[in-house]
């Protein structure tokens, strides 16, 4: 597994660990703060400085093999433009920073379901203990955070160490299909994309 194809597998298992899962459209700022910063995250991403890691996220960033779809559409022809660069200017990531990224069904097909041993993620530090409140009624248990994780549409849990495109209760999916060509987001039922007139290719045809 090269480089780009690890940084956004170990996003996605960041995602996937959050309640809003996988889709939910982050920022550039977020993921390098919050979710993946290098100092954390550095062994799970197998990066050797911050030049690399700020290196991988700008390609991810330029929509590099539709792994992520950048939005607005300049950030990703920006963070191409400067990967064309001979020295590019890694400093663009700050220009960029409030720019989202959102995982594409392409990911989930190429990445979280290759078969590969996922890397592992450097945990994030347990949550301050709840304030003491009244005693529970007999039988009330808290709900833990595995429980949070819970399908959009009929609220059937969701696994909890792997991605869900489909939804395993209902069947609908849980991750955007995306345009081969563009990224735009595209409905099944299409037979092209009304960005790019691409043909839309769902790779789990239901």
């Amino acid at each position: 597994m090269d480089e780009l194809t690890r940084f956004a597998r170990v996003l996605m298992e960041r995602l996937a660990g959050r309640p809003e899962g996988v889709a939910r459209p982050v920022s550039v700022a977020e993921v390098r703060k919050t979710l993946l910063p290098y100092r954390a995250q550095r062994k799970a991403l197998g990066l050797e400085s911050v030049e690399d890691y700020d290196t991988v996220l700008l390609r991810l960033v330029a929509e590099e093999r539709g792994y992520v779809r950048t939005m607005p559409a300049t950030a990703a022809a920006l963070a191409r433009d400067e990967l064309g660069q001979p020295s590019p200017d890694l400093g663009v990531l700050d220009s960029i920073a409030d720019s989202t990224i959102q995982v594409t069904s392409l990911a989930a097909g190429k990445v979280v379901d290759d078969g590969a041993p996922a890397p592992a993620a450097v945990s994030a530090p347990p949550p301050p203990p709840p304030a003491a409140g009244p005693p529970k009624a007999s039988g009330q248990t808290m709900a833990n955070s595995s429980e949070a994780r819970t399908c959009k549409f009929c609220s059937g849990a969701l696994p909890q160490r792997r991605t869900a495109t489909f939804c395993p209760h209902c069947g609908e999916r849980l991750i955007p299909l995306t345009c081969g060509r563009c990224n735009s987001e595209v409905e099944t039922s299409w037979k092209h994309c009304i960005t790019c007139g691409a043909a839309v290719s769902d790779p789990y045809p239901k």
